[in-house]
């Protein structure tokens, strides 16, 4: 199974960020609490075949655009209005995108 998550919508739909104004650094441990139960959920051979993808427009610079944890894929859709247009991409792009498993609140 290929697994396709807009990870803020899932992350905010987890409850997984905290409440604002808790400091630097906030929304990348939220987003590392994400991709760590994304990865602790996943059985391991599923973990390759998952791809977690974050909206990125206003990204720092020196912002990878994809990173390989705990055997999960993560992109920043950077160069992309949103994580939507990037992920739109990936399904149009799959050779069987009915297989996919997509996961977002959009």
């Amino acid at each position: 199974m290929r697994l396709l998550i807009d990870g803020y919508n899932l992350m905010y739909a987890a409850g997984i960020v905290g409440p604002p104004g808790r400091g630097v650094g906030g929304l990348e441990r939220s987003r590392a609490a994400l991709i760590q139960f994304v990865a602790g959920t996943l059985e391991p051979g599923d973990k390759s075949s998952a791809v977690v993808v974050f909206d990125a427009a206003g990204a720092p610079p020196g912002l990878p655009h994809t990173l390989l944890i705990d055997g999960v894929t993560i992109r920043f859709a950077k160069g992309y209005a949103d994580a939507d247009e990037l992920l739109e991409e990936l399904i149009a792009a799959d050779n069987t995108p009915r297989r996919l498993t997509v996961v977002s609140s959009d």
